[in-house]
């Protein structure tokens, strides 16, 4: 995870506590796009975790 969000330009603490928070609330098991919007390459974490 550190190594994709370093290579995606992200700020690896920014990145690993939007995770952190967001990621128990996600409904991933019953919706697994939600997964998509938590990838380092997603546009949302692009403009909140970028470096």
């Amino acid at each position: 995870m550190v190594e994709t969000a370093k290579a995606n330009g992200l700020n690896v603490h920014t990145y690993l506590n939007h995770l952190l928070l967001y990621m128990p609330d996600a409904d991933y098991q019953n919706d697994p796009d939600v997964l998509e919007e938590l990838m380092p390459w997603s546009e949302q974490i692009q403009v909140e975790c970028k470096q």
